[in-house]
């Protein structure tokens, strides 16, 4: 699904370079789940933007399902993000006096189809996160992991190729957390879906089968996560 071919970012601020990423190169298939970890300042969000389309490369090579999506312009790459990509962010990023049916429909709005359609794919994206009850409720009357909930449905609700997860627990109390890499390890182990998933935390990052270590804006491991080790961190017991 993602081929990484000595990608390097570099930003120039009035003549002063800046560089983040350093000759990145790594494959990600169709149904992986896969960290990003690494420390503050490794460059591991800067990675995620570009692979989320929400960024460009300075050089190297970016194809995705196949395709080279480098170059592309800014409204190629906005209409990349629409169709083949969702997004679960730290901060949540709902809109606060809306219902949660509202926010996970948005998405939606800019693919024709008929409203029933765009009603029933909603629906069916919060049953998936457990909150069919919570269907009315604005965002600012939910906890913190209800939010994280509805920003996951809102991620799936287009049937993205690919989810993206940036820190989704950081906001979290520990017990809301391990709720939601729960779902996020049943969307992929059970659902089949592809995630990506960028962290600090090792408990966090071993839920994914694979970790990408980055520092310094190089990849400095790429290690399978062994199946008991998952199984653990999913059970908690590696809190």
């Amino acid at each position: 699904m993602i081929e990484v071919k000595n990608l390097s970012k570099q930003y120039d601020n009035e003549g002063v370079i800046t560089p983040v990423l350093n000759g990145l190169s790594f494959v990600i298939k169709s149904g992986e789940f896969v960290s990003i970890m690494g420390p503050s300042g490794s460059g591991k969000s800067t990675l995620m933007h570009i692979l989320g389309f929400l960024d460009h490369l300075s050089s190297g090579e970016y194809l995705f399902e196949g395709g080279d999506v480098s170059r592309l312009s800014d409204d190629s790459l906005a209409n990349m993000r629409s169709l083949k990509v969702g997004f679960i962010f730290q901060q949540f990023n709902l809109l606060p006096k809306t219902s949660v049916l509202q926010n996970v429909i948005l998405p939606l709005m800019y693919v024709p189809m008929p409203d029933a359609d765009r009603l029933a794919k909603a629906k069916q994206a919060i049953e998936a996160v457990g909150l069919g009850h919570r269907l009315e409720y604005r965002s600012n009357q939910l906890s913190g992991g209800e939010k994280q909930r509805v920003a996951i449905a809102r991620a799936l609700v287009n049937n993205p190729s690919v989810i993206f997860a940036d820190e989704p627990t950081g906001n979290l109390d520990s017990k809301s957390g391990a709720q939601i890499m729960k779902i996020l390890y049943d969307l992929n182990d059970k659902a089949g879906h592809t995630i990506i998933l960028v962290t600090h935390e090792t408990y966090t990052a071993e839920h994914a089968k694979r970790i990408l270590r980055i520092r310094d804006g190089e990849i400095v491991s790429d290690e399978a996560v062994a199946s008991e080790r998952r199984q653990m961190a999913v059970s908690g017991q590696l809190k």
